[in-house]
């Protein structure tokens, strides 16, 4: 169940060392809102969790599953109770760095609650692997870290898929079973992905994926759950956010790199995406990173 939150922002970050991160939880203290730079996939396994993901609340039943992608704010609401949850944590650069993957990044664009009642095949199978992840964490065995690679690229390629399935309407289906439009929409988004800071229109797409612009909106947004729109600001939004992150580079700049036409607009599209301006994040990022180099020279 999905309802609305108001509240106060706090602000907070949390960075990974590797590609994923994962640890089981059976704290009852809340977690208080903030933002890091990984995927996470978050699982109950005993007890009942609100999960608030950009002033949005998910009540999140026992073993239901949760995914909040990157750089959005959210925080977590503990039962006083005991409960147990698995939280798993992992750099989008895992999908980007395995081939035929990069352009599965669209599903981690905006939150997704999978549970038994809406998505109970997909949901009974992200289970199974989520536990045997967390087994595998437990262990310890040789390999243990490949076979934990393994299983996250398994699940985003069970929710990639289901993803596509999930479009509506006959055309949709048409599109999902034809081999030859699904290398379509991979080859519209990988061009998206590559050539973000050029002038991108809707109909200079529209014309690579041979439809008219009318046509390809309702295609385009059947496969990826947003507008064409949506997805190149999103897409823009996280480079602008790793420059942020990890350089000193101007903010003028980094807007122009990031395919903003103007820093205004730049300011505008940020604000509205993230709930800081780039200046914030900046800070929050610079300050988060200063305390983990704090830490590791000790």
């Amino acid at each position: 169940m999905i309802k609305k939150h108001e509240g106060t922002p706090e602000t907070a970050d949390y960075n990974t060392t590797s590609f994923i991160r994962l640890h089981g939880s059976k704290e009852t203290d809340d977690f208080s809102k903030h933002r890091h730079n990984a995927i996470e996939i978050i699982m109950p396994f005993r007890g009942s969790y609100d999960v608030i993901v950009s002033d949005v609340v998910y009540e999140l039943e026992e073993c239901g599953i949760l995914i909040i992608p990157a750089g959005d704010m959210h925080e977590i609401r503990t039962p006083r109770i005991p409960g147990e949850r698995i939280i798993l944590q992992f750099d989008s650069m895992l999908l980007k760095g395995t081939k035929g993957l990069a352009h599965a990044s669209f599903i981690f664009f905006k939150p997704w609650m999978i549970t038994p009642d809406d998505e109970p095949e997909l949901h009974r199978e992200i289970k199974a692997l989520l536990l045997d992840i967390m087994r595998e964490n437990t262990d310890k065995q040789e390999y243990c870290e490949a076979a934990i690679t393994a299983k996250l690229i398994n699940a985003v390629i069970l929710m990639a898929r289901r993803q596509r399935e999930n479009t509506d309407g006959v055309f949709a289906e048409h599109l999902v079973r034809r081999k030859a439009h699904i290398v379509n929409f991979n080859r519209c988004i990988e061009y998206i992905n590559t050539h973000y800071k050029d002038d991108l229109s809707l109909e200079f797409i529209a014309g690579i994926a041979g439809f008219s612009k009318f046509h390809f909106t309702r295609w385009f947004k059947q496969f990826a759950g947003m507008s064409f729109y949506e997805y190149l600001t999103q897409v823009r939004i996280k480079v602008a956010e790793a420059m942020l992150a990890g350089s000193e580079t101007a903010i003028t700049e980094i807007a122009l790199e990031s395919g903003f036409q103007s820093i205004a607009t730049f300011n505008r599209v940020f604000k509205h995406n993230k709930k800081l301006t780039p200046t914030e994040f900046r800070e929050i990022k610079q300050k988060t990173n200063a305390r983990i180099t704090d830490i590791l020279s000790v």
